[in-house]
């Protein structure tokens, strides 16, 4: 009866351990893993690093120890028999990921996932089974683009009116705008704006245009924002004229002055006008070095053009001055 009873509870045991595993729950209470609680974000093209913990209590055998990542049913990355093992491995995730070997040891079994992409976004499950016991935990990623800094074109239409257009390209999510006046108007809704998804990477170029009457002066700022990246652009744009108004007979580009209030914008609109001055300079300087050129070359020109008649007229008062001679030579004979 003993015998019997010892061998049922090691089964019942066994099946228990069995059980426990299966359904992820840590085989020993003091066994637990930590992940992130919340949304973990990743930014497009960077490395982004998945957290998991585990406790060792100094147990730590990396030979009877298994590590697993997944994404839904996707292998993400795995580690046993002391070793990582990419074999096992979802081709997607090839050459883009590593544990941090080093740190096991003290209970780290983070991934780092590098050139993050949109498509890396979704639930990801750790998975730790040690001499300790097991467990796997899960948590989403969300993956964003930062929007890079927008360009800014104005032109003057035909008939007398302003617009502004503003363009940036390569961010994600689709961002919110906003347009305000210098009183703090919205005109948002009387903007054009358009948002474009590339086919091969998913990212955003946004084009957002305003019409302004050219009447009065204007103040405007624009503002673009990525939430989920806590991203916001910001940019006040002033547009006067030198007479009061925009003249649609006067279309220079003097009529027209941008201030984009930023560091980065800033610094870039003033080399652009100390290029612009220097390109001026430098075209000024090379005109008068082709007009001084022109003069030399028409002045060495007519030199040339001069000394064959030169020349032409010595050789005849030569010639008349030997026949003169010839005659007097002839009259003494």
């Amino acid at each position: 009866m003993r015998a019997h009873s010892r061998r049922d509870s090691a089964l019942t045991l066994s099946l228990h351990h069995l059980l426990l595993l299966f359904h992820g729950v840590s085989s020993y209470t003091e066994f637990e893993i930590s992940v992130p609680t919340g949304v973990q974000m990743g930014v497009y093209g960077e490395a982004v690093l998945l957290s998991c913990t585990f406790p060792v209590s100094g147990l730590w055998d990396a030979d009877s120890s298994v590590i697993t990542w997944q994404r839904r049913l996707e292998v993400v990355h795995s580690f046993f028999h002391g070793r990582d093992q990419p074999q096992y491995q979802s081709q997607r995730y090839a050459n883009r990921t590593s544990l941090f070997h080093q740190e096991m040891k003290k209970g780290n079994a983070s991934l780092r996932l590098d050139r993050t992409t949109l498509e890396d976004a979704g639930e990801y499950t750790c998975s730790i089974s040690t001499r300790l016991g097991s467990q796997r935990k899960s948590f989403p990623l969300k993956v964003a683009a930062f929007y890079p800094e927008p360009r800014l074109q104005i032109s003057m239409l035909g008939d007398g009116h302003v617009e502004v257009l503003v363009t940036s390209e390569g961010g994600f999510p689709s961002p919110s705008l906003q347009w305000l006046m210098g009183n703090g108007s919205d005109v948002t809704d009387h903007t054009h704006t358009q948002l474009r998804q590339d086919q091969h990477t998913r990212l955003y170029s946004v084009n957002s245009k305003l019409n302004l009457s050219g009447t009065v002066n204007s103040s405007i700022t624009f503002i673009m924002k990525n939430p989920d990246l806590e991203q916001e652009i910001r940019r006040n744009i002033d547009l006067f004229s030198e007479n009061g108004g925009f003249d649609q007979r006067q279309q220079r580009a003097g009529f027209i002055v941008l201030s984009v209030v930023g560091g980065t914008a800033l610094a870039a609109v003033i080399s652009l006008i100390i290029l612009l001055h220097w390109r001026r300079k430098k075209e000024n300087f090379r005109k008068i070095s082709e007009t001084d050129m022109e003069s030399s070359a028409a002045s060495s020109h007519q030199t040339a053009a001069e000394r064959p008649a030169g020349a032409a007229r010595a050789d005849e008062a030569e010639n008349i001055k030997e026949n003169l001679l010839k005659d007097n030579f002839r009259g003494d004979g």
